[in-house]
């Protein structure tokens, strides 16, 4: 490999690797699935099952693909449980999480609750080139492919709610900052898991029928940007919305979902770049399906939670 090819493929990989810290799963996925960036919602999506699938900068090469199957559950209408398989693609960069958050919701008053989450996940990462992007496909300073050592590392998080109007929620996630690659016989940069520290929210007024929402994360880490991302979308009985997404300096667009029946929901985001990547790429899209199991019914929600009315007695142990 000249020396040229070997300096674009190392930006090549350096961008990647910003761009995996910065967009990893939680951020964009904060809209369908908050237990991703805040553990402590475990639970409130009661018995549901959810897959998502999000697709950012499409047209690039190795821009990031993200994907998600979880199920959430809770029991004794105070312990929630929430498992997760994520798959995250970024540049030559791949990760496979598995994690389970667990939160304890204590009763305040009548109407709110000060939970409790923490979240496990242990990750699996790899490192894959195409050869033939290579000059030399047998530079030994650039294997084709690595597997990393699998890192496990830990989410702390709190949030005060009421289930039907607000929460306001603060996340400490990758507790141990560490490499993602380890005993690694190349050059290969490391990246790391570095600590991300985030407030997020919303707030819900219900007009007789027609719902506004109003929602916002904000996330911070030693060494990437601070991202923003705000909100606001309409919703007639709970059945369909729409709305609008923004992130400063990153995106603006447009999502939606359906109830189509009492059990499965349906929902999709589209994100138009506003960043310098929009001279490649106009678009980003976000879908997914969930689907609701057992006996319990919903009694209320948000765009963000549903909370049944737990029909059923359910144990954790």
């Amino acid at each position: 490999m000249n020396v040229f090819k070997k300096i674009l493929y190392i930006a090549f990989l350096t961008i990647s690797v910003k761009a995996s810290g910065q967009l990893s799963y939680g951020n964009e996925q904060f809209l369908f699935n908050p237990v991703l960036i805040n553990p402590s919602l475990a639970g409130l999506h009661n018995g549901q099952a959810q897959l998502g699938y999000d697709a950012r900068w499409v047209g690039v090469d190795g821009a990031p693909r993200t994907s998600f199957l979880r199920f959430d559950k809770m029991f004794n209408g105070n312990t929630g449980w929430d498992i997760a398989v994520i798959s995250d693609r970024v540049g030559p960069i791949s990760s496979i999480s598995v994690s389970n958050a667990f939160a304890y919701h204590l009763r305040i008053t009548e109407n709110t609750n000060l939970s409790f989450g923490l979240r496990h996940h242990l990750t699996q990462n790899y490192f894959n080139i195409n050869p033939q992007l290579l000059i030399d496909q047998n530079d030994p300073l650039l294997l084709s492919e690595q597997t990393g050592v699998p890192v496990n590392n830990f989410d702390a998080s709190l949030a005060f709610m009421n289930t039907s109007k607000f929460m306001i929620g603060f996340s400490y996630r990758n507790l141990i900052p560490q490499p993602r690659f380890r005993n690694t016989s190349s050059t290969l940069p490391s990246p790391i898991q570095h600590s991300i520290i985030s407030v997020n929210g919303w707030f819900n007024q219900d007009f007789d029928g027609f719902a506004i929402e109003a929602f916002g994360n904000f996330s911070a880490s030693p060494n990437l940007p601070t991202t923003i991302q705000i909100g606001a979308l309409g919703s007639v009985q709970g059945k369909f919305g729409a709305g609008l997404n923004f992130s400063p300096g990153n995106f603006v667009g447009i999502l939606a979902y359906v109830r189509a029946t009492e059990r499965i929901n349906v929902f999709y985001n589209y994100n138009l770049p506003i960043s310098d990547i929009a001279k490649v790429s106009k678009q980003s899209h976000g879908v997914g399906i969930g689907f609701r199991v057992g006996k319990e019914t919903l009694k209320a929600g948000t765009f963000f939670i549903q909370p049944t009315n737990e029909s059923t007695t359910n144990r954790l142990f």
